[in-house]
């Protein structure tokens, strides 16, 4: 799994594998929403397994950049620790919670298979880049919160800002990622989430996550930060983006999202509302590859880290 790839290839990588396609829903002459869907993304992908668990690897150890670009440039850490090894490994097979099945099966999935969900959403964000799809915006990626390493924290699932290249103005994004075992009662938990940030109930939360982000990449004179400040003067500039599991590509009523615009009724373009249904069979195979090949390289370094004492 070892490569010399940085996080920034590797995403461009996988989103590219993934083939997304945008379509405006219900169609384009009176849009609410704006939905990806990944044609390429494939369970039993040996790539695209590999290339998960990499990222997945480089997040739980600590190894995470809140400026994209410093984030795009870095290679995965190549100091290994018999400790953070030890952590990583244990969290991606589930030992600490081995003591009896129940527990394990708990653990993996409400706590394992969250963060490989919220990981993929965190990949997804490059759609903020597709011009194709955001047209007439013009949009580029400036920095992101960090990703939770339990799904046990509270707080924004993904938190990052944009900056339209055409006119420097920039755009708050939010997401949400949800795994739960009904589609429709984990959209309509994150779109309860969106409905609050939209009125302004959670701005003061919001508010310090953006300004932890616009720091790590806005210069000593830079008045973004400072000027995050009441949601009165940025409730337009926010775009929304929502990641699920689906069984099915066809919804009822033709959309899991279709309450998307009636929650977030200040949004300033259809656009700025994204979401994508990820429809398989469920992920668990893909989660359980993934956090295997996680294993796998880390048992390698152990061994190979146990050879020089």
């Amino acid at each position: 799994m070892e490569s010399k790839k940085t996080v920034g290839e590797i995403i461009d990588e996988l989103y590219n594998l993934w083939q997304v396609h945008s379509t405006n829903w219900p169609n384009d002459n009176n849009p609410s929403h704006l939905e990806f869907e990944l044609r390429g993304f494939n369970p039993n992908s040996n790539e695209q397994i590999q290339l998960v668990a990499e990222l997945c690897y480089i997040v739980q150890s600590g190894a995470w950049e809140t400026s994209y670009s410093a984030l795009k440039k870095m290679l995965p850490d190549q100091d290994f620790e018999f400790t953070t090894l030890g952590e990583i490994k244990n969290y991606f097979s589930g030992r600490d919670y081995s003591s009896d099945e129940e527990t394990l099966r708990e653990f993996i999935k409400n706590q394992r298979n969250p963060f490989i969900l919220e990981l993929i959403s965190h990949v997804m964000l490059k759609s903020i880049e597709n011009k194709e799809a955001l047209d007439p915006f013009s949009l580029s990626l400036q920095g992101i919160h960090y990703m939770h390493l339990s799904s046990k924290k509270q707080g924004l699932d993904l938190a990052a800002i944009a900056k339209d290249n055409s006119n420097e103005q920039y755009y708050l994004v939010i997401g949400e990622s949800k795994n739960r075992k009904s589609p429709s009662e984990g959209t309509a938990e994150a779109l309860g989430a969106f409905k609050e940030y939209d009125s302004g109930k959670k701005w003061p939360d919001i508010r310090q996550v953006m300004r932890t982000v616009a720091n790590s990449f806005e210069s000593v004179e830079g008045q973004l930060s400072a000027s995050i400040s009441k949601h009165i003067l940025w409730k337009q500039k926010v775009i929304y983006r929502l990641t699920i599991e689906h069984r099915s590509k066809r919804p009822k009523k033709g959309s899991q999202f279709r309450e998307f615009g009636n929650s977030t009724p200040n949004v300033r373009h259809t656009k700025f509302r994204q979401c994508e249904a990820i429809s398989t069979k469920r992920l668990d195979d893909f989660y359980e590859s993934v956090s295997q090949k996680v294993v796998s390289f880390i048992e390698s370094k152990e061994r190979e880290l146990n050879s020089y004492a």
